[in-house]
């Protein structure tokens, strides 16, 4: 009997195999970086959020303010402006964010003068 060169169907079948399990694992992880770019996206919507309303609450700091703002995004922000002697205050914004399942926190506080 004359040998006949190919593969056998065993052969075939475990090449298929792996290469499922291999687009298996690509598809896995792109969907994993998606959500991570997804969230780094709304952490630095946030901090942006937060560093504007400092930059607010510089412009005028002995004015002792308090407020809340929600943004499309689903971005809360709370922020306080308290004059401590007449010389300084302090400015603390406190900005929250759901990422998936997920809520997180980014908090900036400075002292400005008066």
């Amino acid at each position: 009997m004359r040998s006949r060169r190919g593969f056998t169907l065993a052969e075939v079948l475990l090449a298929i195999v792996l290469i499922d399990v291999g687009l298996l694992a690509l598809i896995g992880g792109s969907a994993m970086l998606v959500r991570q770019t997804n969230s780094l996206r709304l952490r630095n919507a946030a901090l942006r959020a937060a560093t504007n309303r400092l930059q607010q609450l510089a412009a005028a700091p002995c004015a002792a303010t308090t407020g809340v703002a929600v943004s499309a995004d689903g971005i809360r922000e709370a922020w306080t402006l308290v004059s401590l002697n007449g010389a300084m205050a302090d400015a603390r914004d406190s900005v929250t964010f759901s990422s998936g399942a997920a809520t997180h926190a980014i908090v900036l506080q400075t002292r400005l003068p008066c």
